[in-house]
């Protein structure tokens, strides 16, 4: 288990607006009940209610897509702004022959919904990086996995999971506040000034510090395999009655460990999946985390761990990948399918909704910017592009120096050995870091 040693650090609306959370009958009301299961109780709504905190996720909404229309390269084809959306990378994965089988001695209190003992049903699972320029090496890079559920006929189940147990960002406001200190910064000194001044001075010191260090740990880790990593939701959904739970998705008991990584092979991740699956199916294992209290599982605040000393992890079902050549035309064409698809984690029922701040911004802004592309507003608000915050002539004289003073520390030691602020300084590296979050530029 990663330990991050992060306290919960909420932050206040950016409009000094409270925070509340419905009262403990709803609570006792969203417990009960095998088919009734409520989540307000679980919630705090920004505002005071629904309607209130979705008006405030709109005005965020907006002033990300006016972000985006000033920095074109924060959006993607759908036109749902980056930052509140999973950043999209070439697969290392894509198989739609996979199976999820629910345990035989699932605990009566998870029994929900598709969540049966012994059930089983298709599955369509996607390896990747976060990155959008490494798609499969071994360079240090968040990694993702998602999977598609057919449950039945018209029933399908999203499963999202990252590879770092939290976000550097614990709600919207910070997520959003991060962005625009980061914003067109193409410089070294403009990278310092954004997240050295800009976002304390947004969200105060001890969170900023907090956002950096989430931000570099994440990054960091070297995978040999990905049929041996773990992966964490994150953020917490809803299990019927049973309520809130995070699952991870773990490698199963048993399996070939991870090879060192060949740090050379720009596909090596493909081509290391593909040598198990010749030999052998992969196996993850679906675990999910209870709920105790706001305190050691918080719902809202997606930057604190749920430490498993505290709520345990319970394993519900295992994931296959079956034994297959991943290089045959059937299986390239099958890669090809999964790449088009959209991956959501509000693709689920009523009963497994996903909840917390960031995900119902998550909806929100998806919501908002499809609204958006069918009005006229934006078609008549062109913004002209923010003026940067050095001269060329003087970014160019402070920039040059500095990358080439990185890049002859980088040749000694890599970028994620170096000291949090030299790390996160780095011109290359802080770039690349960045776009793993889908908070900057798709291209080198």
């Amino acid at each position: 288990m990663i330990n991050t040693g992060q306290q919960s650090v909420r932050s206040e609306t950016a409009d000094g607006g409270e925070v509340v959370r419905v009262g403990e009958v709803a609570r006792h009301e969203a417990m009960g009940g095998a088919r009734g299961a409520r989540y307000e109780g679980y919630e705090a709504y920004e505002g005071g209610s629904p309607e209130a905190e979705r008006l405030r996720f709109e005005k965020l909404t907006r002033e990300l897509l006016r972000m985006q229309r000033v920095h074109p390269d924060r959006a993607d084809g759908s036109g749902v702004p980056q930052l509140l959306r999973p950043f999209r990378a070439r697969a290392a994965l894509g198989v739609e022959n996979a199976r999820l089988r629910f345990h035989d001695g699932l605990p009566p209190g998870l029994c929900v919904g598709y969540a049966r003992p012994g059930a089983e049903y298709p599955a369509v699972v996607r390896l990747s990086s976060a990155s959008g320029t490494e798609p499969y090496g071994a360079t240090p890079d968040l990694r993702r996995i998602a999977v598609r559920v057919q449950a039945g006929p018209e029933e399908t189940h999203d499963l999202l999971a990252t590879s770092f147990p939290v976000s550097h960002a614990a709600d919207a406001h910070e997520f959003v506040a991060f962005a625009k200190a980061t914003a067109g910064a193409g410089s070294t000194v403009e990278k310092a000034f954004g997240l050295f001044v800009q976002l304390p001075l947004a969200v105060g010191w001890a969170t900023a510090d907090r956002m950096r260090r989430n931000l570099r740990i994440a990054t960091r880790h070297t995978v040999g395999s990905l049929a041996r990593e773990t992966f964490w939701s994150r953020g917490a959904i809803l299990w019927g009655p049973a309520g809130p739970v995070r699952f991870q998705l773990r490698p199963a008991p048993g399996g070939t460990p991870a090879p060192p990584p060949d740090r050379g092979d720009p596909d090596y991740l493909h081509r290391e999946l593909a040598m198990r699956l010749s030999t052998g199916d992969i196996a993850f294992e679906l675990c999910v985390q209870r709920y105790l209290d706001d305190r050691r599982t918080p719902v809202e605040d997606g930057s604190v761990e749920w430490r498993e000393s505290d709520a345990p992890v319970v394993p519900v079902a295992v994931l296959t990948v079956p034994r297959q050549d991943l290089d045959s035309d059937r299986a390239r064409s099958a890669a090809g399918r999964v790449e088009r698809l959209a991956f959501n984690p509000w693709h689920t029922t009523e009963e497994f909704r996903p909840l917390g701040n960031l995900n119902r911004a998550r909806k929100a802004a998806s919501e908002t910017a499809a609204a958006d592309r069918l009005g006229p507003r934006l078609h008549h608000t062109a913004e002209p592009p923010r003026a940067p915050l050095l001269p060329d002539p003087v970014r160019a004289a402070v920039d040059l120096p500095v990358r080439a003073a990185f890049g002859l520390v980088n040749r000694c030691v890599p970028w994620h050995r170096l000291p949090a602020p030299l790390g996160l300084l780095n011109p290359v590296t802080l770039g690349r870091t960045l776009r793993r979050f889908g908070l900057g530029k798709t291209a080198p």
